[in-house]
């Protein structure tokens, strides 16, 4: 399949049978929505952040070749989606290992994971006790009507806790 005709991925919680659609930027980041194409479809141990706020994510292997940044974001909104090559370090220190969810890390040689990081609501940004960390934007929700329903269960994942749920994102 030619990567450019991948227009829309889903984006879902899978215990909570709840997902939404979300738009592949490939006119601001076409490197970024190249190497995520290729790797799909990911699922993993869904997380919600801390210091992001209204954010939800999962930790998978890195593409080879980790695309450049392109469409750099730090306040991000309801519904955009962000590839955030991170240390390790800055995961808890889950390189040995999630103690939580006996979840094996798949870093790399070089100590990198891939954070696929969802945001719900208003009022992120993505400054943390590491620092700033602009992030490439690659894809944009479609439907706010959607969002809300996925936002109340990514409230839940907050609120409940995630033992047992994943995040999953596959071709649309």
């Amino acid at each position: 399949m030619d990567t450019k005709e991948l227009k829309f991925i889903r984006l879902g919680l899978r215990n909570h049978e709840i997902s939404t659609r979300l738009r592949m930027r490939w006119d601001c980041s076409p490197r970024t929505c190249a190497a995520v194409t290729t790797m799909l479809p990911v699922e993993s141990q869904v997380y919600h952040a801390k210091y992001a706020n209204n954010e939800i994510y999962n930790l998978v292997p890195l593409p080879e070749p980790i695309p450049p940044q392109e469409w750099t974001c730090l306040y991000p909104g309801p519904g955009d989606l962000l590839f955030a090559p991170v240390s390790s370090l800055q995961t808890g220190g889950f390189a040995g290992g999630n103690t939580l969810s006996n979840q094996e890390m798949p870093v790399n040689e070089e100590g990198l994971i891939l954070d696929f990081a969802f945001f719900y609501e208003r009022g992120n940004t993505l400054i943390s006790p590491y620092g700033i960390s602009p992030t490439t934007l690659f894809a944009t929700g479609t439907s706010f009507e959607e969002l809300e329903e996925f936002a109340e269960a990514c409230r839940d994942v907050w609120f409940s806790g995630a033992a047992g749920e994943t995040m999953y994102i596959e071709p649309d």
